[in-house]
């Protein structure tokens, strides 16, 4: 079995890793950088035309994979919704298949109904946890994985007498702990590689505590504070939108969402997943003002009328404001302002890195103005040293190749069979 990673081994984000077997050709992840010759890469940088995004690296080479090529892969493997894994589908052939989880392909559906990402057609197929699957010469095998990411997996793939896992982004933190344990348990052993992140290696002295705990946080932070309780995280990140739905259940209070997310809650649990959804107990919605107005005039009215019972009203928040607690962004800070909201607590349960973006900074600098006290209560999507270790030591791969790191050198402390190699170099295995 042949493989290329085009981006990834020095590097956190933009995963795209090819296998290939005789004339067969899979790619795993089809992502979006998140870095631009060493800074956080400008979000103007994605409206560039495709020779542009080429010649920057952006877009790595890949012959038969893109609109302009002749199609010659047998399917893209998407591992989960997050842009760095799969935002460059957007330049993909439309003849590729593109293999995903429903739970996958319907938070990308709902990033393009509500245009945070451009709509552009997917020759999706869905494949279901722990069932294997043909493309071409290969059979893979996907599994669910903890990650803050829903409905992210892992994958093992055979071809030619060979295995490769691949980890995909995970942790052993989160409210799908269990999972890990079970993809040691059940995944392969001694596969010929493991692909496995290492996000937070260069990130050591962060601390990571389970969700779980984070609730416990959440609970202490603001039971005895007055005001309205606002926090801010990933409309996506479900584990940690249910850490904070019932750290508010906890006290009592009552829990809102906008309707973006209550959107994403909504078509998430239309698919059988027991999650917070409006018509849940203490949960009701909020209407910003523009996100609104989009939804009535560019997106459609259902994705607003369907949560008519459950909206309240920002006279509503204002009055019942020591009893709430609400998921904001700084898109909001209009709305917010109407509500006459002062001396609360504001939560930002993000990654520390995204608060140096200047809107961020403007937004927390008019809460603190208005009384507010900003803490940050968060915990990683990504896994620790020791639950990478324990990976690593329950698979016992015979090649261990990192990726998603920043310091894939770092791996030689945790096994002897590490092996590092270079984006857009061929190797077998």
């Amino acid at each position: 079995m042949n493989a290329v990673i085009y981006r990834g081994t020095k590097e956190i984000g933009g995963t795209l890793i090819e296998l290939s077997s005789g004339k067969s050709r899979i790619l795993l992840d089809a992502g979006f950088p998140l870095f631009l010759n060493g800074d956080p890469i400008d979000e103007k940088v994605s409206k560039l035309p495709h020779d542009e995004l080429l010649s920057l690296g952006v877009l790595p080479t890949v012959e038969g994979l893109y609109q302009w090529d002749n199609p010659a892969f047998g399917g893209i493997i998407i591992s989960h919704a997050h842009l760095d894994h799969y935002g460059l589908l957007k330049y993909v052939h439309s003849d590729i298949p593109i293999y995903m989880s429903l739970g996958t392909k319907t938070l990308i559906e709902v990033s393009q109904t509500f245009k945070i990402v451009d709509e552009y057609p997917m020759n999706s197929r869905i494949f279901k946890m722990y069932e294997a699957f043909e493309i071409g010469k290969f059979t893979i095998k996907p599994y669910l994985m903890d990650h803050s990411a829903f409905d992210a997996a892992a994958f093992e793939i055979h071809a030619e007498g060979k295995t490769a896992i691949y980890s995909g982004d995970f942790r052993g933190h989160g409210r799908k702990a269990k999972c890990l344990d079970s993809f040691i348990r059940q995944a392969t052993k001694q596969a010929d590689v493991l692909f496995t992140e290492g996000s937070m290696v260069s990130r050591s002295d962060e601390l990571t505590i389970s969700e779980d705990e984070l609730e416990g946080q959440i609970v202490e932070q603001i039971k005895n504070q007055s005001g309205i309780t606002l926090f801010q995280s990933s409309s996506q990140n479900i584990d940690r939108i249910v850490s904070f739905y019932r750290a508010t259940l906890q006290l009592g209070k009552t829990f809102v969402v906008d309707v973006y997310t209550a959107n994403i809650l909504h078509e998430l649990h239309a698919l059988g997943n027991k999650i917070p959804y409006p018509s849940y107990d203490k949960l009701k919605v909020f209407y910003p003002y523009f996100l609104t107005q989009k939804i009535f005039d560019k997106i459609g009215a259902e994705y607003a009328k369907r949560f008519s019972a459950f909206h309240i009203p920002k006279e509503k928040v204002e009055s019942m404001q020591n009893e709430i607690v609400m998921l904001v962004r700084p898109s909001m800070k209009i709305d917010l302002s109407k509500c006459n909201l002062n001396n609360g607590t504001f939560i930002y349960s993000m990654w520390e890195g995204y608060r140096e973006k200047h809107y961020q900074q403007d937004f927390e600098k008019w809460l603190v103005e208005r009384g507010f006290r900003i803490t940050h209560k968060h915990t990683s999507g990504h896994a620790k040293i020791s639950d990478i270790r324990r990976l690593i030591d329950g698979l016992d791969p015979k090649k261990i190749v990192p990726i998603h790191t920043l310091k894939p050198d770092a791996f030689f402390e945790y096994s002897d069979k590490a092996e590092l190699h270079k984006d857009g170099v061929p190797f077998d295995f």
